[in-house]
């Protein structure tokens, strides 16, 4: 037997919609601490509006607190180590959502309430409405009848006009002044034709002539025959004054505006973003009202267009290699999801190589032998499943701790919308000159140190959940080449191989990093980017975030 339909079903049924499009997808390569924040402020949310006896945005926030903590959070890597505080996170986070659900319930009796009352408030609105319209069929009715008499003393007044009264005692007076009833005016027009007498001794009429007489005693013929009985009622009659039409349409507009006025308001929709904690990188990223008015489609296109130009003028050269990340599944050649180790080793060999960078016999060895040991241990170290990706600080730190990397080689990190030239002339002006001014350990260096454009300079990209490198070659000549290293397979010449893109300056360096990004924007991450301005707080959520950090010798 099927359950009575709840009242609120309806207004919850187009909130559930609503939401069913908000992206909910999350970044491996970012911290979860970070997507718990965010869990926190959706529970913060979802208790505020509660409080406020804001049904809607209580119903959106604690639904959406939810399906983050069930749908999104679980499958973030990191979701299910062992570590300590992220074992206390994950559980505060349990609690919170058996405390959220049980709350859900009494928000959706609420709204069954509120509904309840909104749907007695429409019927007694009907029900005035209906007596309201009752009324004016009335009143309508009434003006009709007015009319109706109005009309028939109209006629017979046009009769007193053509035929003196007879002297039989009936007239106004008897009336006081009083319009008769219906009634009374037939009883009065059968007394004014029964007071006229006809005598048979009367002469016969005078024959209609058009020839006058000149005798003076007898009048000339009228020229034309006198008018008739219609013609005298249709001049005499007055014509009916609209005013009180006018009244009737006025009197039922005004009455409906005041209907109208007295529904209850929409609530206006409470579906705004997802409320992330903002990315604060080392307080790097800077806020940009940048926004894309090209749709990503165009976008795709021209920039395409720009990169396959410039390969063919070879100011992009693109070589393939003899391996990619993951081509073996040995465990100790494994190295499927190490692009966050594969690209800082590939970046320390680079600016270590006194040969003027790494070759590619050399990234190829950084693939398949050197990475997987070292995915193996930070790992087991951090306690994640096999092929789990590791987020870049974790990676930078183990890789510190053995001394691999060294601190005092870091020059920085930039961030931000991939997109926004601004933020990406920041990373090229970084990766160009080496420096930043707020870093070292004194807080202070010359700018001779700063901009020293014969030194060789590296970075690791994280971006829509890769990472590639981007390597600084210095050419005698003191002009240098930009190398972005891939180590995901592409298709080149039908084989799959790493890349190793090459950039003759950075003009053409800039050309690749827009049609890289393009080329990895799904049709989801399209709609989302043509319809949503970049936001700093909404940056952990937006598929056009990245970051970069950047080493040099």
């Amino acid at each position: 037997m099927t359950g009575k339909k709840s009242p609120s079903e309806e207004r919850r049924k187009a909130l559930k919609a609503t939401e069913a499009n908000k992206i909910l997808k999350i970044s491996n390569l970012t911290p979860i601490e970070r997507y718990y924040d965010v869990a926190d402020k959706l529970k913060q949310r979802f208790e505020s509006s509660f409080k406020e006896h804001n049904l809607d945005n209580a119903y959106v926030y604690g639904i959406r607190f939810a399906k983050f903590s069930t749908d999104a959070l679980p499958h973030h890597d990191y979701y299910k180590v062992s570590r300590t505080n992220l074992k206390t996170l994950r559980q505060k986070n349990r609690k919170e959502l058996v405390e959220v659900l049980n709350a859900l319930e009494e928000v959706v009796q609420l709204m069954d309430l509120e509904e309840l009352e909104q749907a007695e408030i429409r019927r007694r609105e009907e029900a005035a409405l209906a007596k309201i319209r009752e009324r004016e069929e009335l009143m309508k009715k009434e003006e009709e009848d007015r009319r109706a008499q109005k009309e028939l003393l109209d006629r017979l007044n046009a009769l007193d006009t053509m035929f003196p009264k007879p002297p039989t005692g009936v007239g106004e007076s008897q009336t006081n002044g009083e319009l008769p009833s219906y009634d009374q005016a037939q009883k009065m027009r059968d007394q004014l034709f029964s007071s006229i007498s006809i005598d048979a001794d009367l002469p016969p009429p005078i024959p209609f002539s058009t020839h006058n007489i000149n005798n003076n005693n007898v009048p000339s013929a009228p020229s034309a025959p006198p008018p008739s009985y219609d013609d005298i009622i249709q001049q005499n009659t007055v014509s009916e004054s609209s005013s009180s039409r006018d009244f009737m349409n006025d009197s039922l507009q005004q009455t409906m505006d005041f209907t109208n006025s007295q529904e209850p308001a929409t609530l206006a929709n409470p579906l705004g973003p997802l409320l992330p904690a903002s990315l604060n990188i080392h307080g790097k990223l800077k806020k940009s009202t940048f926004k894309v008015d090209i749709p990503v489609a165009t976008l795709k296109y021209t920039s395409r267009s720009e990169y396959q130009t410039l390969c063919r003028l070879q100011k992009i050269q693109v070589f393939q290699l003899k391996t990619y990340q993951g081509k073996y599944s040995q465990p100790d050649k494994d190295s499927t999801n190490g692009c966050t180790v594969i690209s800082p080793l590939i970046a320390i060999n680079h600016l270590s190589n006194e040969n003027g960078g790494i070759s590619d016999m050399m990234i190829e060895n950084v693939i398949d032998n050197v990475a997987p040991s070292i995915l193996i241990r930070v790992r087991r170290k951090l306690g994640l499943a096999a092929h789990a990706l590791i987020i870049p600080s974790d990676v930078h730190d183990f890789l510190v701790d053995e001394k691999i990397l060294k601190q005092e080689m870091f020059v920085g990190v930039c961030g931000g919308n991939l997109l926004d030239g601004d933020h990406v002339n920041d990373f090229l002006h970084l990766l160009e000159n080496g420096e930043d001014s707020n870093n070292g350990s004194d807080g202070i260096r010359s700018k001779e140190e700063k901009k020293d454009f014969s030194k060789k300079v590296a970075a690791a990209l994280f971006f829509h959940e890769h990472v590639v490198s981007i390597l600084k070659v210095v050419l005698p000549d003191g002009t240098s080449w930009y190398d972005l290293v891939d180590s995901l397979p592409r298709r080149v010449n039908d084989t799959l191989g790493a890349t190793r893109t090459r950039c003759k300056d950075l003009q053409s360096l800039q050309t690749v990093l827009q049609w890289y990004a393009c080329s990895k924007f799904s049709s989801a991450d399209e709609k989302y980017i043509d319809t949503n301005i970049w936001e700093d707080m909404m940056c952990n959520f937006d598929p056009r975030v990245f970051q970069a950090f950047v080493w040099k010798e």
